[in-house]
This record gives structure tokens, sequence and C-alpha cells, in this order.
């Protein structure tokens, strides 16, 4: 059993799978975990999210909600979970049970080996064509872009120890991203294979546009390239309408 641990989830139009989400969470982390807190942060959903998020939080005082004030992106929503994140290991997954809560152990082992953080890796994933294709493109610019060894694989089902936490907490990068800013911080990076399941609510909303622009400002905030980074202006990273802590 570990010390402490905290998961951070973003979550968006994901009311459907929340309930499931959490319970299974929930008994993973009391079995593995001497304490432990979920942190789920709604990045401004149109559906009934920020409801059943509420509603799982009055049931659990393991819970913290948190609402933006609009739609930041899911790695500004994982940043703003950062910041409340209060225990020894912290750990990301998406909030559509395509991540398996009974897989977090596996992270947890190969953290024991002595890493700063742990990703864990689908042996085989269960996304349409454009998600897998968007995954490997994201892989290749990290090791062109952040000189990502090339014999490591990112995802964003991951855990990360709280030194290197903070470190990403202080980073204020106006394009957030926490792999890029992970490997500036730290090359002490692990995988391990987990199961990954087919998506079992909604819809991803994944398209050609939105990689473009992924990749686009992949390289714009996160090369060397001194003269881009002279004319980049900052804003804030995220903001929170409302929260339940």
């Amino acid at each position: 059993m570990w010390s402490s641990g905290s998961v951070v989830i973003p979550v968006y139009n994901s009311e459907d799978s929340l309930d499931e989400l959490c319970h299974r969470l929930s008994q993973v982390l009391n079995n593995i975990f001497k304490k432990y807190e979920i942190i789920l942060v709604d990045d401004y959903s149109t559906d009934n999210s920020f409801l059943k998020m509420k509603e799982i939080y009055s049931k659990n005082k393991n819970i913290k909600v948190i609402k933006l004030k609009k739609n930041f992106g899911q790695q500004n929503a994982i940043k703003c979970g950062f910041e409340f994140a209060t225990n020894d290991y912290i750990i990301t997954m998406d909030d559509d049970l395509q991540h398996q809560p009974e897989e977090i152990i596996k992270i947890m082992k190969k953290m024991d080996e002595g890493y700063d953080v742990v990703y864990g890796i689908a042996q085989k994933k269960e996304h349409n064509f454009l998600r897998n294709f968007g995954s490997k493109m994201t892989n290749f610019l990290f090791n062109i872009i952040c000189q990502k060894p090339k014999d490591i694989r990112v995802s964003s089902f991951r855990c990360i120890k709280k030194d290197i936490l903070e470190e990403i907490k202080r980073d204020k990068t106006p394009f957030v991203y926490i792999t890029a800013i992970t490997l500036k911080i730290t090359r002490n990076i692990g995988n391990v294979y987990v199961e990954h399941k087919p998506r079992k609510y909604g819809s991803s909303n994944y398209n050609y546009l939105k990689l473009i622009k992924l990749f686009t400002k992949l390289f714009i905030y996160y090369s060397d390239c001194k003269l881009i980074n002279k004319f980049l202006k900052s804003g804030p990273q995220f903001q929170i309408y409302k929260s339940y802590l």
C-alpha cells in the first residue's frame, strides 16, 4: 500500500460515465493508498456533467469538484486540478472509461522502480484512426521538439511524483501541454503496458483541424526558436467559476 494518491480527471460532457468511473476508482484507490482524493475538473461542459459531479461529491468525502469559467481545454483543466492535489503521487486519466481504474496498480508498481513519472501505454488502443494517428504524430513531435527519448511513449494516463508536480505547477508557458512541460523537467520516465477499452459513452471530439492546431502550438511554444518565443503573449491558463473542495 502506498502513502497517498491524488487522481486528476478533466471532465467534458461525460455525465454518463462519471458514476461508474468514480465508483470503480474509489474501490481501487481505497485498496492501494492509505489516503486518496479524486479531483474532477469540469471544462465548461454543455451537458449535466457538473450536476452529476456535485451529486457524487455529496456522497464521497474524497471527491473534489471544480468548474472552469469557460472551455480552457483538457490540458489546462489538468493543470487546474494539479493546484488542488495534496498527495505524494498524482495520477491523471481520462473521463471516458477507456483508461481502466484497475490498471493504476501497474503504474504504481512501476513507480517503485524509482521513476519520476510513469506513463500507462495501451498495448492495443481502442481509438478510431484519427485519434491513433494523432497519438503517433504527437509522440513524433515530442521526439523532435522536446528531445523525448525514443524508447519512451507518452499518454494522458500517468503518475507523477509530488516534487515533479510542484515544478510543473510553476511553469507559466501560455499554451499548456503537460507532457511537454514534464520533458523540460525530467527524463527519468518509465512506461508500463495497460489495458485500454473502447469508449463506453459518448464520442470523441477529435478532428483534423484540432490536430493541426495542436501540432502548430507545440512547435511554437515548446521549440527553441528564440525569434518565435520573443513574440509570445501570456494569459490565464485557467479561471475557476465554482469549486467544492
